[in-house]
């Protein structure tokens, strides 16, 4: 599920700005920092007492690896693995995480008219974004990656998911860390915690915001001048995404197959992390804003 590298994160993340003090206050602001899903984590949380602050921090980190075990490309038993393992084979018995991701996978390829896809994982291969290669694909490397992509179909029945063609493959990278990131805020929200802030390299959720203030203040990092702030905003009880193929191209355009080039940078806030992870990555790849697919999850 390794959709950026921690460079990406540089380029084109997220910076919580500003500090608390609360001394004199009830309610103790506790943060860790953590790596999962290839990425770096920031999980910042307002508690009742410090040790509470740290058990939240540590459940909603443990749901993120929770989730990676379930989505991820990089663990041969996860059930993402074993699903493409079936493409063309008989359906499979998923479970809620992968059937919950699926669903609206399916939902987000049809609102974005195919600029959101996750059976692009032939073309990650083609490209070397799985194993690097020295060149680019051929002619013929390219048609045959473009062809698995648009023949790909996920049908879902029940529990169950099938891939009837033999050449899919799924790549859950532009939608499972919004995923994590909904779960997490769920745990947080599920221990009582009502001012958090989860970071996954770019990709951010928010509950609540720290005291005496509208939101969450965060910064964008601008793509092209190193140090420089492209954007600022506030969150509250929102999730905000941000796509970039700047340092190294990694957002592929399902239908020409190469790296999106139509725009350097998208940045999404929506009601829910995984809204605001998929859309991001389809305005990168279409160049456009799809205003009633947008208006339609809260954006």
């Amino acid at each position: 599920m390794r959709r950026r590298e921690f460079v990406g994160f540089l380029a084109a993340g997220l910076i919580p700005a500003k500090a608390w003090s609360l001394r004199g206050q009830s309610e103790q602001f506790v943060e860790r920092w953590s790596w999962v899903m290839g990425q770096s984590v920031h999980v910042m949380v307002f508690a009742g007492s410090e040790q509470e602050g740290l058990d939240a921090c540590a459940a909603a980190l443990a749901e993120l690896r929770r989730v990676e075990s379930r989505l991820s490309l990089f663990d041969d038993a996860s059930d993402l693995c074993e699903l493409n393992r079936h493409a063309g084979r008989a359906a499979m018995l998923v479970d809620a995480d992968l059937l919950a991701i699926l669903e609206r996978a399916n939902e987000f390829q049809r609102l974005t008219g195919g600029a959101f896809n996750v059976a692009v994982e032939p073309l990650m291969r083609a490209w070397g974004l799985r194993t690097p290669r020295a060149n680019p694909p051929s002619a013929a490397e390219l048609a045959e990656a473009r062809e698995a992509v648009a023949t790909a179909e996920v049908r879902l029945d029940g529990r169950q998911a099938r891939l009837p063609n033999a050449h899919t493959q799924l790549d859950l990278g532009g939608i499972g860390v919004g995923y994590g990131i909904d779960r997490a805020l769920a745990v947080l929200r599920a221990r009582g915690i009502g001012r958090a802030f989860v970071d996954v390299s770019g990709d951010c959720g928010a509950i609540g915001a720290p005291p005496g203030e509208a939101g969450w203040l965060v910064e964008m990092v601008d793509p092209v001048h190193e140090g420089g702030v492209s954007g600022v905003t506030r969150i509250r009880d929102a999730a905000l995404a941000t796509s970039a193929n700047t340092v190294l191209p990694h957002v592929l355009n399902p239908t020409t197959g190469r790296p999106a080039d139509a725009l350097r940078q998208t940045t999404i806030v929506a009601r829910d992390a995984i809204v605001a992870d998929a859309l991001s990555t389809a305005m990168l790849v279409s160049g456009r804003r799809p205003s009633g697919v947008l208006r339609a999850y809260g954006v």
